[in-house]
């Protein structure tokens, strides 16, 4: 009789251990199935996450240094503290994508503007002329005027954030802003604007309507007319019309150029009318050039840390005064939850190929000593220890391909169950907004704080049942040829004498 019909005699014959065999290899099996999927499901996710959002690193000006402060004096009286020191220039952004690995480059501008529309009520809808609170403010701003017309300017003044392309733009990047209706601001656009739901219910607008912006005088210095017009008034088409993902309370202290209803997304184009405009302005600005922020965006993230010291180390390119920052705050809001997910699969790994591997050894080993008698009567009829150990590692494989089978035909709803509570598990919660916000320097600005629904694969590839095969018959034949160590060093009469 070969070693292969002693296996299946043994395993018959002894039902008790072979099903408790089977139960073990299973949950090890199970375990192994989830564990690998969610692993490299997870994997991926992040992989995904860490190419849309943490794509690159900021170059920016340290614009609260003091030593690059400069008063300017407006003619009609008042003043206020601008920063006059060095900027990233066009020089240097050709520099830097010149580099290998950095793919491309995002300017972080702003303009304002009067617009033509009716604008989300704010706190210059509310002010008067000659109101305390209203002048309070004015004067921490370092202007005086509070007359009635410059009101009016104030109330249809919105803040535009000019574009080559909408998409690289952080608030759509980072899921806070996605285009409802039409699309988003492409490069080569002209006098084009991507505005809000609101504004386009609340003035009647649709994708392909337009409407005028202008240069008024009070938006930029004090004026004994104010709604004066520099320039050309511009008219802008509407290419596309943005929601917003959150929600932004009111305040008595927000103005309208502040809520996220009354911004708008516009082509570099339309910028530089605005700034053609702004020609008229009489102010010693000095020689400003440049960008206050840029930011550059790499082909892997992985190699963040080595750009940037290339980048801050490299002699032909002037830093003063600018500094180099990481923009991870999406990225790693987004990500969490998935290595969340990571550390549980490699948690499921350890188990069942740790825990339950450690269990199986010594239950192999505990029943191999129960077989010291059968094993001493086959040696002493002519066994060689060789096909001992052969019969017991076909036994083990035989359970294992038992357990093996019964997993794969589980694993489908096995993965989509588990998978749905993992996923409701990390899904966001619906009394935390998924985005903050806050008004900085006078501007509206979004911060991603939590992730977007979890999303986790529930099928099994072929990668993964070839290494959970691959890993169950090898901690498998390890317990055997470990617990068999006690046998391969004992002579048959010594075996015999044990019993």
């Amino acid at each position: 009789m070969n070693f292969l019909k002693r296996s299946v005699l043994y395993l018959t014959r002894k039902k008790g251990r072979t099903a408790l065999m089977i139960a073990l290899l299973f949950l090890m099996s199970c375990l192994a199935f989830l564990g690998i999927s969610f692993k490299e499901s997870a994997e991926g996710q992040a992989d995904a996450l860490r190419k849309s959002l943490a794509t690159g690193f900021m170059l920016e000006a340290n614009t609260e240094n003091e030593l690059y402060h400069k008063r300017i004096e407006y003619e009609n009286g008042g003043g206020s503290i601008i920063y006059n020191g060095p900027n990233v220039t066009d020089e240097m952004i050709e520099k830097i994508l010149s580099i290998d690995g950095i793919k491309d480059y995002f300017i972080h501008m702003s303009d304002l503007a009067w617009a033509d529309l009716k604008l989300r009520p704010g706190a210059w809808a509310e002010a008067e002329a000659d109101d305390e609170e209203t002048i309070a403010y004015l004067k921490k701003m370092n202007a005086f005027s509070i007359s009635e017309e410059e009101l009016m300017v104030s109330r249809k003044q919105t803040m535009l954030y000019p574009c080559r392309n909408g998409e690289m733009h952080q608030n759509f990047r980072t899921g806070a802003l996605t285009i409802a209706e039409g699309r988003n601001i492409a490069e080569g656009d002209c006098q084009k604007a991507v505005i809000s739901e609101w504004l386009a219910e609340n003035n009647g607008l649709s994708v392909g309507d337009t409407f005028t912006i202008e240069t008024k005088e009070g938006i930029f210095q004090q004026s004994d007319e104010p709604m004066n017009t520099w320039g050309e008034p511009i008219r802008l088409e509407i290419v596309g019309i943005f929601h917003a993902n959150f929600s932004q309370q009111s305040s008595e202290f927000t103005y309208e150029d502040c809520y996220v209803e009354n911004i708008m997304y516009i082509d570099l184009d339309t910028h530089a009318r605005l700034e053609e405009n702004q020609t008229n302005i009489t102010l010693d600005l000095g020689d400003l050039q440049g960008y206050n922020r840029v930011e550059f965006f790499v082909d892997d993230p992985g190699e963040l840390d080595n750009l940037m010291q290339q980048v801050e180390h490299w002699d032909e390119l002037d830093l003063e005064n600018l500094k180099l920052t990481i923009d991870s705050s999406a990225y790693g809001a987004s990500v969490r939850p998935y290595q969340r997910i990571r550390i549980f699969a490699m948690a499921l790994l350890a188990v069942g190929f740790g825990g339950i591997g450690v269990i199986l050894y010594l239950l192999m080993k505990l029943w191999v000593q129960g077989r010291q008698k059968e094993a001493g009567i086959l040696l002493a009829v002519g066994l060689k220890k060789r096909e001992m150990f052969g019969q017991m590692a076909t036994e083990c494989l035989l359970v294992s391909a038992v357990a093996l089978v019964l997993a794969l035909v589980l694993s489908e709803p096995m993965l989509d169950g588990c998978a749905n509570v993992i996923e409701r598990i990390h899904a966001p919660k619906a009394d935390k907004g998924a985005y903050e916000t806050a008004i900085d320097n006078y501007k509206l600005v979004v911060t991603k704080t939590s992730s977007d629904e979890v999303v986790l694969g529930h099928n099994l590839s072929m990668a993964t049942v070839f290494m959970t095969v691959l890993f169950v018959w090898g901690v498998s034949i390890c317990s055997v040829y470990l617990s068999f160590g006690e046998i391969r060093h004992m002579e048959p009469r010594k075996l015999l004498q044990s019993m």
